[in-house]
């Protein structure tokens, strides 16, 4: 797997780093680490002309970038992965973007935050940027807060909740943990959300309750088929399982389950069966992106062409 790691000097970064190092395979997957400099580019003469100085910007910043990237390349290949690292110049957004459609990566890891985003955002705009328009799987490392004197682990990823429904972005979601999580002492909790019927069709009281009684038993036999079948793959795998089904709104119950079962990553697929390939990025999957506590992947199916 060829995973691209978007980093900064911030602890986001760092956190994405190491859940890089905890789950990539060594000596099979290929990462990447890049740094984005973040300066006036492309530097035209007219702009040296009315900010002196502007042109020594790049190589003010150069060593430093140069720093960062060897520093984290060498703790990824301490880990036996194959590591290369770049510096690129300009905007980090559209940096990020284009690097990735050049090497077309499997996964793009990066921090929720950069060194100077705020936590109390949902997302930095960086990492909104490439969630909503990459073409390939994307996963931001958030650090989650915890109580005063509650010991924490940023590293370790012990409790991954896979969320499922009944199509291929769900499938390749679980095959991604299969590849990712390793089988000691880590547990997955695939989770199957039933949204229960508008409030309009329930309250009908007519000839069609019987219909919708009947509909409503063959979901949960569906969703039990489709948890039980999902375990299965992953307990073949040698990982520790647990299922749930809840009934609800699907990104409540998403983010519910992660916050009070304490998992250190959500993984889950870009969009649903109704979902389709054009939108940028599915509903349920954004949403869980942007207000979840813990580090969270969005998989995706398709690569650039």
């Amino acid at each position: 797997m060829k995973i691209l790691l978007a980093v900064d000097d911030s602890k986001f970064s760092a956190a994405a780093a190491r859940m890089v190092r905890s789950q990539s395979r060594a000596q099979l997957d290929e990462v990447q680490v890049v740094h984005v400099v973040d300066i006036f580019s492309p530097l035209v003469p007219d702009m040296v002309a009315h900010y002196p100085g502007v042109e020594h910007e790049r190589d003010a910043q150069r060593k430093p970038a140069e720093e960062l990237v060897a520093r984290i390349g060498e703790q990824l290949r301490s880990a036996g992965l194959h590591v290369t690292t770049r510096v690129g110049w300009g905007d980090p957004k559209s940096t990020i973007m284009d690097i990735a459609e050049e090497w077309k990566p499997d996964l793009i890891a990066m921090g929720s935050h950069g060194r100077a985003g705020l936590e109390r955002f949902l997302l930095g705009s960086v990492s909104e940027t490439v969630l909503q328009h990459a073409k390939c799987s994307v996963e931001i490392a958030k650090i989650p807060h915890v109580k005063k004197g509650v010991a924490t682990s940023h590293s370790e990823i012990n409790k991954v909740l896979l969320a499922i429904e009944d199509s291929r972005f769900s499938e390749a979601a679980t095959s991604m943990v299969i590849q990712q999580v390793r089988p000691s002492g880590a547990e997955v909790r695939v989770l199957h959300v039933v949204e229960p019927f508008p409030l309009m069709m329930r309250k009908e009281r007519s000839a069609q309750e019987s219909s919708l009684e009947r509909v409503s038993r063959e979901e949960a036999t569906k969703a039990e088929a489709l948890v039980a079948a999902t375990g299965e793959k992953l307990r073949a795998a040698n990982l520790k399982v647990s299922t749930t089904i809840e009934v609800g709104n699907a990104r409540a119950k998403i983010l519910h389950v992660a916050q009070t079962w304490r998992a250190n990553l959500i993984v889950m697929g870009s969009h649903g069966r109704k979902g389709l390939e054009r939108f940028l990025l599915g509903e349920v999957a954004g949403v869980v992106a942007r207000h979840a506590r813990c580090s969270v992947e969005i998989v995706r199916t398709f690569q650039a062409s």
